[in-house]
This record gives C-alpha cells, structure tokens and sequence, in this order.
C-alpha cells in the first residue's frame, strides 16, 4: 500500500473502510467504475503511473474517411466529416449514429469541429429506447450545462471539447440529428471511449444522480484549473549542473523505493537552440527510460514558451517544471548531454517521495523523433513502436513550416496489441490537439496546448502537446502509433514529436537522439513579416478578368485568378508597406494546366525572373523578389501576361495566393 503521505482519494477511502468491515466480500466484488470515480482518476497522476485496474482498452469513434479502409492512396483520403455508423429513423427522426458502443465502458472524451451546430445529439444507455440525455451539440461545449461545467466542457481554438465521464454498464448509442431527407450532417467529431473487460461493474451515467457526484465534479475541476498546487514533498533534491560543450552530466543517483512526483530545470532565459542542444537522458532501475531535447520534454519546443497546464509549467524566466509522476524500485539516475559550442548551468530540483514499487507500478518513457522530408504526397510517420505491457499518456507534436499554409490535415492512427486496423483514427492533427480549422492564436487548457504559432497564419514554428489521461491507451504486448503528414502545400517542413507513455519494467527504451538532428530550423524573424491575401487585395487588370476563386490548398482557401488575359495585357495588384525601406518579396502562385507566363514589375520596376506557372498537375511556384525598394503606404504589383508556355495549350490563368514582405 502506498505511504500515507501521499494522497488518497475518497473513493480509496471508501473502499479501505469498506474492505475493513468485510474482508472477503471485498476481494470478491471490487467497486464499481462510477462517474465519481473517473473524475476522481481525472486528476489522479499517481494512478496514471499504474497498470490499469480494472483493465480497459481505449479507441475512438470518429468521422475519418471510410474509403481508408480501401488501402492505397485511399488510405490518405481526407474527407473526415459526416462520416456515421449508420443512420436510423426513430418517431419520424432522422438520426444518424456516431457510436454505437458495447460496454461495460464509458465515453472519457468528446471533441467537435462543429461547436456551434444546433442538431440535437442523443445519448442512448444500456438499450433504453428513449435518450438519457439529450442537447443541441452547441450546448454540450458551452460549459454552462450540468454537470458540463467550464473546467469540462469549453471551446479551445474554434474546437467543441467536453471531458466528462460517461461510463455505461452495457451499450452507449450517441446520434445526431439530421434533416428529414436524410441528408448526413457535415460533422466532424471525435468520440473516446473505454471498453473495460467482461465482469466489470460499472454503474452507468444518469443526469438525474448529478447531486451524487457533484463533490467529485468539484474536486476535478478545482485540480484541472490549478494543477500546480501540490501537497508538501518528503523531501527536495537540489543540484547544479554545469555542462561543458560536447560534455555529460549527472545528479547523484537517487536512492529508491520511491517516486519523483515534481521536478524542474531552471536556466537563464536563452535562445532557443540552448533548450534544444541540451538532451535530457533518465534510467530508473538500470533501464534506459528517457531521452528527450530538454526544452522539448516539457512541451516547450524549440524555444522557451511560457504555459501551465496539468502536467507541465513553463515561465518566462527560465524554469520547466514537470508533474509527470515517475517510480522506480532502486534508483533514478539523470543527466543531461550538451552538444552546443559553449557551457549551459542547469539548477534543478526534484520532488522524491518514499513509496513502495509493486508489480503495477510501471516506469515513465519519453523520446523524441525529428524528420525533415519534402511533404508532398502524404506519409504515415512512427512516432513509437514498442513491446508491452504499458500506456501511452501523451504526445508533442512542433513543425517548422516554411510557408503561411496549412500543414494539420493528417489523422492519428493508433494500432493496440497487434489490431490489423486502428482503433484509434483521427480527423485531423489539430482535431486530436483540442482545436480546429488551424487556429492560429497560442492556448492552454488543462490536457492541451499550441504554446507557439509564429505566423503569420499557418507559417513558422508551431508547437502542440496532448495528455491521455482517462484517455490513456493501454496496451499488453504492443502499440504502433503513426501520425500522418498531411499538408496542403509541397514544400520540406521539419516534424518533431515526442511521446510518453509509461511501461512495465524491462520492456524497450527510448529511440536514441542524433545529435545532427537537433538544431531548429531557422525561418527568419517573423515579426519582419507582413502578409498579405492576395484575393483581398485591390486590383485592376487592362485585359481578361481577375476575381477570387476558392482552392482548398491556398492560405485561406481562396486566391486571385486573372483569367482571359492576352499577350501585354497587366493585372495590377495594390499592397501596403508599413514603412520605406528595402524587402524581399514572396508570392505564391498557382502552378496547374492552363496557367501561363508572365513577367512581374514592382511600382513599375522589372524584378525577378519571368514566372511560368504551367504544370501538368496541381502544384505551386514561390518567386522571391529580393532586395526591392518600397515606400511607405500603397505600393504596386504588376504582372504582364507573356505568350503561354506550349503545354498550357490557349490557357494563360494566374493565381496569385499571398504576398508576402519580410523586411530586410
């Protein structure tokens, strides 16, 4: 049994005087899974650390393209949306069915891309034939309805989130419903759930019984909104390292049976490139368990981006803090590797607790992958293979973007204990991150966080991580996880990833680091940027005519296309500076059949090369006119349409995406 002086649940509480009064009646009927005892699990990052008890699986229902399941090229389709079970008429409704669930279980997550639609959502339990709940999906992510408060139910980055427990003794069937002709609404949603073994007794949710978990439903959500309020520790660890280039460094090995259950790296606020060079390496009992950049494990990459949410707090002076629990039965050894050219001084401190380690306690893993790979088609990278048992419990994900368009539009694609198809396939990358659409603002919520988006729009660094909490995902003897790289524009970003998940002793460590692979891609100063739509701009042209025309794979899924255009004729574009001086100008174009040639002026003054935008497929061309002198206020693009190239045939379109200034 755990020390006293960590904490103990109420539910542990009931049950310890429980199994006081009655012995046997104890270890014959464990207690149920309940709505209490699952928000009590909420929070509980001690029981994380465990082999789950009782045992449960963990997928997700989902609206990813069916046609995946055809394999080839299908298997990268990206129409996720309004994608069902099957649809079903009840009392002249046509409701279309989003899961249909088999328990004992209980739904743990339910994401939307759609927080605003009104279409009522119907929650079936145990095959009643009437809703035990029943809302418009809007209200479900409004916070405002019990037991859905604001700490469970909320919209992060134009994402419909709700974290309330709904466990169900035998079936769960959710629909949502649609117009009387059938017609499939275009949702886009994410439905976790946990599939517990044969046997066990889960007591299904009832809104009616609200006051009967009200207590727990405090109690989670006072912890979710402040997760760094932490009980005294039996003792601190302190130490300095200082780390010379190209050098290791350790702490003294700390001594078990115990757990660290707080620690932080505190150094002087650096570039980001110091927190990346620095690499965090963690054994616990002999086995290898982490090897992760520093600024990276705490979710904080490249760079140093100051967030809390509840596993991880980073400041703006230099200190990461990490509330990951990790046991260990004879000792934890640390140290960090620094392949930068000069010193880095790391003063660090560590929460230990006294504690036994049993057959369920389960070591913390962590690594990290980095890839830099052209983007075009999309892929399926691994972000962990591994043996079991064991749980994953989180993910990083950053990007380097080199250009302003989107890069999100890859699903997740979890295969458990060897299943030929994923239990768990997403609807997007930023979908299973708690946002939506590439929302381009940072935030921070309890289980999820973008703690840096450069921009402007979609372009830059961009940093994410995901905690798997009652959404963990067990596994006994193996786990897959792959993310796809779906981007709307060819173009060779840098994925980084890193992933956690704790493992029984003696099964497979972390991938090693290439220290080669380190350094962040450097994209130049974005606050020298300004962006510009190139549909939103004001224009004019002496021939053909120009107009805005969506294509999905442009910023904002729109451009400017000037059609009908004739040798000599001009489509002049009007864009601002917002001071004189001296910039480098970058256009994206359109490439595709029917495109043509033509030569580009600025304020009247030939730059750069003449542009052929013809290819036989869909693809884009990026011209940089550098070093070009632009006044204050309005300044003027000019393209002068040139006799096409053969191949595009009598075609000689241009599509002009964005412009963008960065200051020289």
């Amino acid at each position: 049994m755990h020390s006293p002086r960590l904490r103990i649940g109420p539910l542990a509480l009931v049950t310890l005087s429980g199994c006081l009064a009655a012995v046997p009646a104890c270890r014959q009927a464990p207690p149920p899974v309940t709505v209490s005892s699952l928000l009590a699990e909420m929070t509980d990052l001690e029981a994380l650390a465990r082999d789950p008890k009782p045992f449960y699986t963990h997928a997700t229902a989902s609206s990813y393209s069916r046609e995946s399941h055809k394999g080839g090229d299908a298997w990268f389709d990206n129409h996720d949306v309004g994608q069902y079970v099957r649809r079903e008429t009840r009392e002249g409704r046509a409701e279309h069915v989003l899961a249909d669930l088999a328990g004992p279980g209980a739904v743990t997550r339910f994401w939307s891309a759609n927080p605003d639609l009104t279409n009522t959502v119907r929650f079936y339990f145990d095959g009643e034939q009437a809703p035990r709940l029943a809302a418009p999906l809007a209200a479900l992510f409004k916070g405002t309805r019990p037991p859905f408060t604001a700490a469970f139910s909320y919209i992060s980055g134009t994402g419909g989130n709700l974290y309330f427990p709904l466990p169900f003794s035998r079936s769960l069937r959710i629909t949502v419903e649609g117009p009387p002709d059938g017609t499939p609404p275009r949702l886009y949603y994410e439905v976790g759930h946990r599939r517990y073994e044969a046997g066990t007794g889960v007591e299904t949710f009832d809104p009616k019984d609200a006051a009967a978990f009200a207590r727990a439903a405090e109690e989670a959500a006072r912890r979710l909104s402040a997760p760094a309020s932490l009980p005294a520790g039996d003792r601190w660890v302190a130490a300095r390292l200082t780390v010379p280039p190209n050098a290791t460094r350790s702490i003294a090995p700390i001594a078990g049976p115990g757990a660290v259950v707080e620690w932080s790296a505190r150094m002087a606020p650096r570039p980001g490139a110091a927190w990346r060079r620095l690499v965090l390496q963690v054994a616990f009992d002999g086995d290898r368990s982490i090897e992760v950049p520093l600024g990276d494990f705490f979710g904080s990459g490249p760079g140093l981006n100051p967030y809390e949410n509840l596993f991880f707090s980073v400041t703006a002076d230099g200190a990461m803090t990490s509330r990951l629990v990790m046991p260990f039965r004879e000792s934890m050894a640390l140290s960090v590797t620094n392949t930068a050219a000069d010193a880095s001084t790391l003063d660090l401190r560590l929460r230990v607790v006294d504690r036994p380690f049993d057959a369920r306690d389960w070591h913390l893993r962590a690594q990290w992958r980095t890839l830099t790979r052209d983007s075009w088609p999309p892929f399926d990278t691994n972000v962990l293979s591994t043996a079991g048992p064991g749980k994953v419990v989180g993910t990083v994900y950053e990007i380097a973007n080199p250009v302003l368009i989107w890069w999100g539009e890859g699903d997740q694609k979890v295969f458990v204990d060897g299943e030929a198809f994923p239990s768990t396939f997403g609807t997007g990358t930023e979908d299973d991150y708690g946002f939506a659409y590439g929302n381009n603002e940072p935030f921070t919520r309890p289980y999820h966080a973008q703690t840096r988006v450069d921009g402007p729009w979609s372009g830059g660094h961009v940093s994410l991580n995901r905690w798997y909490v009652l959404d963990a995902l067990p596994f006994r003897t193996s786990i897959r996880f792959d993310q796809e790289m779906w981007h709307w524009m060819p173009c060779r970003p840098t994925w980084s990833q890193v992933i956690y998940w704790y493992a029984k002793p003696g099964t497979p460590g972390p991938a090693r680091v290439d220290p080669a692979t380190l350094g962040p891609v450097d994209l130049g100063p974005r606050e020298a940027m300004e962006a510009f739509e190139g549909e939103a701009l004001a224009h004019e042209e002496t021939g053909g005519r120009a107009a805005k025309e969506r294509l999905a794979n442009c910023s904002g899924a729109e451009h400017l296309v000037w059609n009908g255009a004739k040798p000599g004729d001009r489509l002049v574009v009007r864009f601002r500076a917002p001071k004189a001086g001296s910039y480098d100008i970058t256009l994206n174009l359109c490439q595709s059949p029917g495109y043509g040639r033509h030569r580009l002026l600025v304020n009247g003054r030939a730059a750069g090369p003449v542009v052929d935008s013809y290819s036989p497929t869909l693809y884009f061309v990026r011209p940089t006119l550098e070093h070009v002198d632009l006044r204050e206020g309005e300044n003027t693009l000019t393209a002068v349409a040139l006799p096409p190239n053969p191949a595009a045939g009598p075609g000689n379109r241009l599509g002009l995406d964005y412009v963008l200034l960065v200051r020289r």
